[in-house]
């Protein structure tokens, strides 16, 4: 039998498939699906995970269909959660946009608690939610906590800083851009530093500590001898007369290995109010002194640290008044050192000063 013969044809460009969208019912809005829909997806999910429904999540979404309208929050308080029972919640999370999840007394079984990194940063963090994040933090193995912008100053600090006293796993805490004040606020600081002695890693950057503040917070950091290795206190209205405070306890820090006081008006007094203990610190490898509106003095007072420090290998000077005298004081001393092994500076020096 003679066969055709065969032919290969393509569609005009504008009928060509140049691209993919997911599965459809991945793509639908929110207020496309229907509740029955989210109740049928969340028992196939508990089906998959070998797990009972929750009676009392398939109530709030009958009551929501009732009410022919989606609930705005999800109650889940009193409940024991295990991995598999979290998995189970995944499509109602995806379908549903909740305004409030309520993980009060919630039972967490041993599975559930291996979280180690957890960043909430641009989240409000109010009142309630701090309280709940609180009761968490008591039993979890929480490594690292991300709380930038998170509008923590006042009662939220208060509540968390009342947990993360006694807890004993956290390691690296970022506390960044909160607009956290001199006054009550560093004095929680200076109080969790006070009584924590694991954190390894604190980001306080870009908030309103200022110098009294400042003071508050070196209470707290007389206490901490064998594990914080990084203090970030850039963008913190600093002066001088902080470095006052700073310059009694930073020797006593022995492991810290990583200063950033970057983004304050030091100056070459701080400077030099910091120079001694910069001497006296065994630990100290990376310092950060951007745009501290330094010059070639303090630069000078710098170099004296440098020569004669065993430990220091990152320096930047960046966004200062560091001119020729300053830089042949850094060259010499690099002569001296045998550790450093990158300064940053401007790459044109200042000569107005």
């Amino acid at each position: 039998k003679r066969k055709g013969k065969k032919r290969v044809t393509f569609p005009p460009d504008e009928d060509m498939v140049s691209d993919f969208v997911e599965h459809s019912e991945t793509q639908r809005p929110v207020y496309n699906v229907t509740l029955k829909e989210v109740t049928s997806a969340y028992k196939q999910r508990c089906l998959k995970h070998q797990v009972d429904p929750k009676s009392k999540v398939l109530k709030q979404i009958e009551e929501g269909t009732a009410e022919c309208s989606h609930p705005k929050q999800l109650d889940l308080q009193g409940e024991r959660l295990d991995y598999h029972s979290c998995e189970s919640l995944e499509d109602i999370l995806k379908l549903l946009q909740f305004d409030f999840i309520n993980l009060r007394e919630t039972q967490l079984e041993e599975n559930s608690r291996c979280l180690r990194r957890l960043d909430v940063s641009n989240m409000p963090l109010l009142d309630d939610i701090a309280r709940m994040l609180s009761g968490a933090l008591l039993c979890s193995r929480l490594t690292v906590l991300c709380l930038e912008n998170s509008c923590l100053s006042g009662r939220p600090l208060f509540t968390l800083v009342g947990t993360l006293k006694k807890n004993t796993s956290l390691e690296e805490l970022c506390l960044a851009n909160n607009k956290l004040n001199s006054f009550q606020d560093s004095m929680q600081l200076g109080d969790l530093l006070k009584y924590n002695h694991c954190l390894q890693y604190l980001d306080l950057s870009n908030n309103l500590i200022s110098d009294p503040g400042l003071e508050e917070i070196c209470e707290g950091l007389r206490a901490q001898k064998s594990n914080l290795r990084t203090l970030l206190l850039c963008g913190n209205y600093l002066t001088e007369q902080g470095m006052v405070h700073l310059a009694t306890v930073l020797p006593g820090i022995k492991t810290l290995e990583t200063l950033n006081l970057g983004n304050n008006n030091l100056q070459n007094q701080g400077i030099q109010r910091l120079k001694d203990s910069l001497i006296a610190s065994c630990s100290l490898q990376q310092l950060c002194l951007a745009c501290t509106q330094i010059t070639c003095e303090g630069v000078v007072a710098l170099a004296e640290f440098i020569a004669e420090s065993r430990k220091i290998q990152q320096l930047d000077i960046q966004e200062n008044l560091v001119g020729t005298g300053g830089l042949m004081a850094l060259s010499l001393a690099l002569k001296i050192n045998h550790s450093l092994v990158r300064v940053a500076v401007d790459h044109k020096p200042k000569e107005n000063e």
